[in-house]
């Protein structure tokens, strides 16, 4: 028999297997197993299991809205953000302590000054502002050992960095910073729209105003990493205020004081 014969014989015989199986009310049975027909009547996709998709969905973070004491530190972007910022905290029942430090950098912030404020204002949230000193610099692995020592100088209190506000690209500074923060913990300053100095670069009292008032919804947002409450008021700028520490461009910094922990014998 012409092979091309044989293999048609065999497609129709095996359609026709398939042709009664399809219309039989019945389950067939092959090789001693019985073979039945799955009845998707009134089946409905809710029916399924979809506990893995569930679990894939990452859960929104809620704000968290207990009062905080916040710690504020950096160069001299701090000061003008800090006013608006202690408007904020007492919008919201949370405290404030800010240290500016002109011309400071990230080496200056990664030595026990900053040990120093944090055994001072004992914060529950630590937040760095600082860059604009080192915009232009190359040296970014010095940059990132000083980025970690700062983030491991924090510890498990929640952090985030505010960048710098350049308006002109820098040499991977900000880069950096979000590498090391990580980019839920890093606000992005580049570009912001807002009323600056002659310089160009520190904004005027509006200027932060507006820069702040971005930051604070940001950290009221799932965008952060921490979030927290941050309902921005809609009042004038304070201008007195207790914590709020300023720092020149000749300070050598602060020595930590408290008590090193001893090598146990």
């Amino acid at each position: 028999m012409n092979s091309q014969i044989k293999t048609l014989l065999l497609f129709l015989v095996a359609f026709t297997a398939i042709f009664i199986y399809a219309v039989s009310p019945i389950g067939v049975t092959f090789a001693q197993q019985l073979l039945r027909k799955v009845d998707l009547e009134g089946f409905r996709p809710q029916d399924a299991d979809t506990t893995a998709i569930e679990t894939m969905v990452e859960e929104k973070i809620v704000p968290d809205s207990t009062s905080q004491r916040f710690l504020f530190v950096g160069d001299s972007m701090v000061e003008p953000l800090a006013y608006r910022f202690y408007d904020i905290c007492k919008e919201n029942g949370d405290t404030m302590y800010a240290v500016t430090w002109y011309g400071s950098t990230t080496m200056a912030w990664s030595g026990e000054t900053l040990d120093y404020y944090i055994d001072k204002a004992k914060p529950t949230y630590v937040i760095f502002c600082l860059g604009s000193n080192e915009l232009y610099s190359k040296n970014l692995k010095t940059i990132n050992e000083n980025l970690l020592k700062m983030k491991q100088k924090a510890g498990d209190c929640p952090t985030i960095f505010i960048g710098p506000p350049n308006t002109k690209p820098d040499e991977g500074l900000n880069d950096e910073i979000a590498k090391v923060f990580g980019k839920k913990s890093y606000f992005d300053s580049r570009n912001l729209e807002m009323e600056r100095r002659s310089d160009h670069l520190h904004p005027t009292s509006a200027g932060a105003r507006t820069w702040m008032d971005e930051v604070a919804q940001w950290m009221n947002s799932d965008s952060c990493s921490h979030p927290v409450v941050l309902n921005v008021p809609d009042c004038k700028q304070s201008y007195k205020i207790e914590t709020i520490e300023v720092m020149q461009v000749k300070d050598k910094g602060k020595r930590f004081s408290g008590q090193k922990p001893q090598n146990p014998a």
